[in-house]
C-alpha cells in the first residue's frame, strides 16, 4: 500500500492498526528474578548444595592401607631416617634383609617365611661364616658356631654386658634422663658405657635391648648422633 492510498483510510482505522501492529513487534520480556527473593540462588552460588565427595586414591591391589586414627604408627627406616608408612603389602614378608661390614663384605642376613623368622646367619669381617641359627615353623631353634678358621665349636660363652646396658634408664624425666646425661659427651665415653654399638649407620649409634621408660611406654633402642665425636642428641624407639 503506497502513501497516496493511505489518504482514503479514515483516521480512526489507521490509528487501531498502528496500536496493533506496535504491539504485536514489541517481544514478551520474562520476569526479573531479583537476587534477594528467597529461594533464588545468588551469583556464583552452585545450585547444589551438596558438593561431590572427592575420593582417596585407591589401594593398590594386595596392599593395606594404614588409616586407624587411633593405631601407632608405623615406621620404615631409610638412609638412618624413620618415615611414616601408610600402606603395607596385604601377604606376609617372604625374603630377607641384609646388613653388611664395612667395604660390603656380608655382616648378617635375616631370612624370613610367610612373615615368621626362619634363619639368622653371621660372618665377621673376613668372610668367615661364624654362626647360623635356624628356626623351625614351630619355633624350635638350632644353632651352630665356627671359629674364624671356620672349625665348628660350641657356643661362645656371652661376655658381660657394658654397665650401661643393664641399667634401667628413664627418657624425659629431668637430670638422670638418658639424653641429658650423655647429650653433649665424647663417644669415647659412649663406648665405655654402653660397648660398641649393634649398628653404626651414617654417624648414627644404635643400641638394642636396653631399658629405657618414656612416658607410659618402654623402650629398647637408643640412638646416638654422632657429629665430630660428640652426641648431638639422643633418641629412643619401642
Amino acid at each position: 500500500m503506497s502513501l497516496r492510498l493511505l489518504n482514503f483510510i479514515p483516521q480512526t482505522t489507521l490509528a487501531i492498526c498502528m496500536v496493533v501492529f506496535a504491539a504485536c513487534g514489541k517481544p514478551e520480556m520474562e520476569p526479573e528474578v531479583k537476587a534477594n527473593e528467597v529461594g533464588a540462588p545468588s551469583g556464583g552460588q552452585p545450585v547444589d548444595g551438596n558438593p561431590p565427595e572427592i575420593a582417596g586414591p585407591a589401594v593398590p591391589a594386595g596392599r593395606l592401607r594404614l588409616d586407624d586414627p587411633g593405631a601407632l604408627p608405623v615406621l620404615a627406616e631409610m638412609n638412618g631416617l624413620y618415615y611414616q608408612a601408610f600402606e603395607i603389602a596385604e601377604r606376609p614378608y617372604s625374603g630377607k634383609q641384609m646388613e653388611y661390614h664395612p667395604g660390603g663384605i656380608e655382616k648378617k642376613e635375616i631370612f624370613f617365611v610367610e612373615g615368621a623368622l626362619s634363619r639368622i646367619t653371621e660372618w665377621d669381617e673376613n668372610g668367615q661364616k661364624r654362626s647360623e641359627v635356624n628356626v623351625s615353623p614351630t619355633g624350635v631353634r638350632r644353632e651352630q658356631y665356627w671359629d674364624a678358621n671356620g672349625k665348628l665349636i660350641a657356643k661362645p660363652a656371652a661376655p658381660l654386658a657394658p654397665l650401661g646396658r643393664t641399667m634401667n634408664w628413664t627418657f624425659g624425666a629431668g637430670r638422670a634422663s638418658i639424653e641429658v646425661v650423655y647429650r653433649g659427651t665424647s663417644s669415647t665415653i659412649i663406648r665405655k658405657a654402653f660397648g660398641e654399638p649393634d649398628e653404626e649407620l651414617n654417624g648414627v649409634w644404635i643400641y638394642r635391648g636396653m631399658k629405657v621408660q618414656a612416658a607410659q611406654q618402654l623402650m629398647t633402642t637408643v640412638r646416638f648422633v654422632i657429629q665430630n665425636d660428640t652426641v648431638l642428641q639422643v633418641s629412643v624407639e619401642p
